[in-house]
């Protein structure tokens, strides 16, 4: 059984290899076989690539790159632009510059511990740090 709030995976999956279907969704959204159907049709001797969907096939790939890509050319090239102008609104922007603040509450774990000496992350001696590090050129 697979509950919606228990994030382990269930023990065993519904395979419809009639109806390209399995539990796990990935069957059906990408129509390529997912590794439960691949054991099935391993373990009753079906070839797989009657389970893997025609536009995946060698013909389709080459026909979707037959076309001629073109490189975009130097900026100097391009031409001018006549369509609308977009100005953002500023008020939608963000007010704090950097990274924004903390939601999180603290509790007493966040606390640092008053009775252990900073360590340099350089050399690994206390009383100092990497910033301040007599070793350090």
């Amino acid at each position: 059984m697979f509950s919606p709030h228990d994030h382990r995976l269930p023990m065993s999956f519904t395979v419809k290899l009639n109806d390209w279907w399995c539990d796990c969704g990935h069957f059906q959204v990408v129509r390529l076989p997912c590794h439960h159907v691949i054991v099935v049709c391993s373990f009753s001797h079906i070839d797989l690539t009657t389970y893997t969907h025609p536009i995946y096939s060698l013909y389709n790939i080459n026909k979707a790159y037959e076309i001629q890509f073109h490189p975009v050319r130097n900026k100097e090239y391009w031409s001018i632009y006549t369509g609308p102008n977009f100005i953002p609104d500023p008020n939608m922007r963000h007010k704090v510059r950097g990274r924004p603040p903390t939601n999180r509450i603290h509790n007493e774990m966040d606390e640092p511990n008053p009775n252990r000496r900073n360590k340099c992350s350089y050399c690994r001696n206390k009383g100092h740090h990497r910033g301040n590090c007599p070793y350090r050129q």
